[in-house]
């Protein structure tokens, strides 16, 4: 049973609102026209960015402070921060440190995973659509990719399905939870007895990166696994909800052993600053809530949208939702952006499917102005 997503209890006298992170709540299409995006215009040039699943709101002030002040000794090495943010994570996620890395983003454990599959030879098994990272890595050194479609009707990723793709030749499968651009999920119940029992052949890799967005009781973390099962992996990341995207903090959870190889393949260093600010950033639960918050409530302004419209639509557990609009999804983009607005590209199994980002509300409610105005 799904919880109801609708939130709309407010953060009060906290750090969001000191910040003026609260804004008026209905904005006219004029009104939108006259507001600034990136401190320019909306325009075709600036648009609106509702296409790569960031947070609208950026970094947590209290973080930003952090990550400026942590500049002044950047030009020093520094070789136990590290040790301090993993020990902040492994605590929140009530494992063992040793089962903790920080790396630039999650982007560098999918390269890692990707590699290891591929030198392993054999194949990756991943679901259809999904994030496309580890499976590029993966082919471009040798596996082989088996692609499994998900359900023709909910769109949710079938463990039975992808048990049937797996063969003696599967090195790893790929699982994105919630997944993307479907933001939908697996049942935890089912995808831990599914990583318990393909994880004593194949490595699981768990992409978490939507993690904190999910509010669905039947979703959970698979984290709890790795510390008895060398063969789990999950990954996260602080560009989602954190803001962090173009500061790259992520992480991965595995056995020490399994971590250990994954750090053959770590691609770049991670700051100081932006360790410092990660550690603030997941401490201050305030300021996810407030995230989190604004974030459904953007939501049902399009949920509104697609039931009033008759669209079929996906009910979210990220920051994103993926309609049916009827149409080219490369149409709908271009119609979009001659208004400043920016949504998703077209994804080849689903050509006439959108996915949007969550903006901010009064954002969302351009959005929906524009969306019903030209197409509705």
């Amino acid at each position: 049973m799904t919880k109801n997503i609708t939130r709309r209890d407010w953060l009060v006298g906290t750090t969001a609102v000191a910040s003026g992170l609260v804004f008026a709540g209905a904005a006219s299409g004029q009104d939108m026209s006259e507001m600034m995006n990136m401190g320019a215009p909306i325009s075709k040039d600036n648009p609106i960015r509702m296409t790569n699943n960031e947070n609208p709101y950026g970094i947590n002030p209290k973080a930003m402070d952090v990550i400026h002040e942590a500049y002044k000794k950047a030009h020093l090495y520094n070789f136990t921060i590290g040790r301090r943010l993993t020990k902040v994570i492994a605590d929140m996620e009530g494992i063992p440190q040793g089962c903790v890395i920080v790396g630039a983003g999650s982007g560098q454990f999918l390269m890692a995973a990707g590699v290891v599959a591929g030198l392993a030879g054999g194949n990756l098994v991943a679901p259809s659509p999904t994030f496309g990272s580890i499976t590029r890595y993966a082919k471009n050194f040798g596996a082989e990719i088996i692609e499994v479609p998900v359900n023709e009707d909910d769109l949710h990723i079938s463990l039975d399905s992808t048990r049937a793709a797996m063969n003696d030749e599967t090195t790893t499968v790929y699982l994105c939870n919630p997944n993307n651009p479907i933001p939908s999920i697996i049942e935890k119940n089912a995808l831990e007895e599914f990583c318990l029992e393909v994880s004593k052949t194949a490595m699981v890799v768990i992409d978490e990166a939507y993690y904190e967005y999910a509010r669905d009781e039947d979703f959970s973390t698979m984290a709890h696994l790795v510390a008895d099962n060398p063969n789990i992996v999950i990954l996260r990341t602080a560009s989602k909800i954190h803001g962090f995207a173009n500061v790259r903090i992520g992480f991965a959870f595995a056995h020490p052993d399994t971590l250990a190889k994954l750090q053959q393949f770590r691609s770049s260093t991670t700051s100081y600053p932006a360790m410092m600010g990660a550690i603030t950033s997941y401490q201050d639960t305030e300021y996810q809530k407030f995230i989190i918050d604004k974030n459904y409530e953007s939501l049902e302004i399009l949920y509104e949208m697609f039931e009033e419209l008759g669209l079929q639509y996906i009910k979210s557990n990220a920051n994103f939702t993926f309609f049916h609009a009827g149409r080219d999804a490369t149409e709908v983009r271009e119609k979009l952006l001659e208004f400043g607005i920016l949504v998703g590209r077209k994804y080849r199994t689903h050509p006439n499917w959108v996915r949007v980002s969550t903006a901010k509300p009064e954002e969302m409610r351009y959005m929906v102005e524009v969306y019903k105005r030209e197409f509705g």
